[in-house]
């Protein structure tokens, strides 16, 4: 019986692709390989786990790869579906990298979906596809007492680093900052430079930064449109939350309290103490 080999690999992109490379470097079987992201998980019986640690040159060669033999379409579809937060889509990626490889699909290895791992991966795309596109709308900027622009989002996927470059081409001669509050990393962008992605532990979140008295008075003029705006009579709060989930409603401005009913309500608790 063929011992199963369990790769370890860092949580990124560049992990994942050293692990794809270490799969090939030490000649493992594809169908006796998995691709582990972490320390966590079940321990496999009859297994042998070996670490990966992560190498940019070796990440590179395998992008370069998958872009020369599959095209910058599929490349692209592979990031967005390493940037899921699903624990399987090392696995599937592996997977799905080594089937085309092997030469048997003809055509685009993406049109593929009766593979059960290009299907896979397929989904995983899919699901940060769509919560990126929500997302684009959804963000809302404050503008803090240091005349920078801050914004709070709480994703389910790995979706900080491909919502920069969408906001970096509009906003080019802005200061902003965009703070995945799930993983504690920010999107930094300078005004006129390249923008990049931070990890701070100990960084202060949302409520911790000073707004300015304008963005106080425009988040109030915004709530009062969108009071002025909405028919009771045809209000649906079933369709709302099918259209705009809960989870992006907590740091939208229209769907947070003002600053005079947090106030008020500050006032009471100091009160009945």
């Amino acid at each position: 019986m063929q011992t199963d080999e369990i790769l370890i690999c860092e949580d990124s992109l560049e992990g994942i692709f050293t692990g794809i490379y270490a799969a090939y470097e030490w000649k493992c079987a594809p169908s006796h390989t998995f691709l582990q992201i972490g320390e966590e998980g079940n321990l496999r019986l009859f297994s042998r786990y070996r670490h990966v640690p992560c190498d940019g040159e070796k990440a590179e060669k395998v992008a370069r790869t998958v872009r020369r033999r599959f095209g910058e379409e599929c490349y692209e579809t592979i990031c967005y579906a390493l940037s899921s937060c699903e624990e399987d889509r090392g696995q599937a990626v592996y997977r799905t990298v080594a089937e085309g490889l092997e030469g048997k699909f003809r055509g685009k290895l993406m049109d593929h979906l009766g593979n059960s791992y290009v299907r896979r991966v397929f989904e995983l795309w899919r699901s940060v596809w769509y919560e990126t596109h929500h997302l684009l709308g959804f963000v809302r900027f404050q503008e803090t007492a240091g005349k920078i622009l801050f914004s709070e989002i709480g994703p389910k996927n790995d979706v900080l680093s491909l919502l920069l470059p969408h906001f970096a081409d509009r906003f080019p001669c802005e200061n902003f900052v965009i703070r995945d509050a799930g993983r504690g990393i920010y999107g930094v962008h300078p005004a006129h430079q390249e923008w990049f992605l931070a990890r701070m532990e100990d960084a202060p979140a949302g409520e911790a930064f000073r707004l300015s008295e304008e963005e106080y008075e425009m988040q109030e003029l915004f709530r009062f449109f969108c009071r002025k705006i909405t028919i009771k009579e045809r209000a649906n709060e079933k369709l709302q939350r099918q259209m705009l989930p809960l989870r992006f409603q907590e740091y939208m401005v229209e769907f947070v309290q003002s600053r005079q009913k947090r106030e008020n309500n500050k006032e009471k608790i100091e009160i009945i103490e």
